[in-house]
């Protein structure tokens, strides 16, 4: 016997004694407190007399329970008929066939094929129904061009500049010297071309001037007119800004609520200025004014429009001033 087998006999009769005299008497006989027979107590009644042991604290995992093929096929038959029933759900109708099978052993085989989310599930009997009753949804369609063609679907996108800019808000911090610091930024979603605006804290006054002042002039100059902005739904996008954008014959759009990856162009713009530039220059710089951070936001904003090339989809290897100005690289 070795040394760590007899400490858990040792506690095994421990709780027998305890059983027959009580704790305090059975803790008094070894030396020992309450608390720790309470909590070899607790050990044995939640992993057995594995639970007593110096090095093993819980019982050895076993292997998972083997389901038979024909009672997997009935799971994965119930979770296609109802894709909206979760795994207890599907485990409790199983038992109207004599068939017992633990939600968690259902759980595992859902995932195993796939089908773990109630989305999967669903998305699974759209792409049966298409298949069998012609009945195609928009998403299902998408999904099918995906699978064939490989193509990626894209929420948002837009083929001429101006046809669809998007704002967003972005909180740089707080400067000692300069105070609390914010950046409106603007993206256009057919170009990447961006633009931004250094102010204190945004409001619809701040936007709308952003809008006015900086976006429309610089679109005039490139030969573009704005169409619709596209923005959240803070309160800074309301108010006086809707004012103005119906003032300059803008139509104003803004995104569903928790849903910021539909302004996902100006999104990854900010995470670019903030990679980029933010977290360089403010290692290299000491900033005393709001008029100095400006200077450096547009500095870098001219190296991204006019000198970064882009690699993505739209641009491919264009800088956005070049397909913003029209033209050709």
């Amino acid at each position: 016997m070795t040394l760590d087998e007899s400490i858990q006999g040792l506690r095994l009769r421990v709780l027998a004694r305890a059983g027959q005299v009580g704790v305090s008497a059975a803790a008094r006989e070894v030396g020992v407190s309450r608390t720790v027979v309470y909590r070899w107590r607790k050990r044995h009644e939640q992993y057995g007399p594995d639970g007593l042991h110096p090095k093993r604290t819980k019982a050895r995992v076993g292997r998972p329970s083997v389901v038979a093929p024909h009672d997997e096929r009935q799971v994965l038959a119930l979770a296609i008929a109802w894709p909206t029933w979760g795994p207890a759900r599907i485990a409790t109708q199983l038992l109207q066939h004599s068939v017992v099978i633990a939600p968690s052993t259902v759980h595992r085989l859902l995932r195993r094929n796939q089908l773990g989310t109630r989305r999967e599930r669903l998305a699974v009997l759209e792409h049966r129904s298409a298949r069998q009753a012609g009945l195609l949804t928009e998403r299902t369609r998408e999904s099918l061009l995906r699978a064939r063609y490989g193509a990626k679907t894209r929420h948002v996108e837009a083929s001429t500049p101006g046809e669809l800019v998007c704002i967003d808000s972005f909180y740089i911090g707080q400067l000692k010297g300069v105070g609390k610091v914010w950046q409106l930024t603007a993206c256009d979603a057919a170009t990447s071309f961006g633009l931004g605006l250094i102010v204190a804290t945004p409001n619809a006054a701040d936007t709308s001037r952003f809008l006015r002042d900086h976006l429309l002039p610089a679109y005039r100059r490139a030969g573009w007119q704005i169409q619709r902005v596209l923005t959240d739904g803070g309160p800074e996008f309301k108010a006086a800004f809707d004012v103005t954008c119906q003032a300059l014959g803008i139509r104003h759009t803004r995104t569903k609520p928790r849903h910021c990856w539909t302004n996902g162009f100006v999104e990854r713009l900010q995470g670019t200025i903030l990679h980029e530039h933010w977290r360089v220059v403010f290692r290299r710089r000491y900033f005393t004014s709001r008029r100095q951070i400006q200077a450096s936001l547009d500095g870098f904003l001219r190296f991204y429009n006019q000198q970064r090339p882009h690699r993505g989809y739209r641009l491919r290897g264009r800088t956005p001033a070049t397909a913003f100005g029209g033209a050709i690289a």
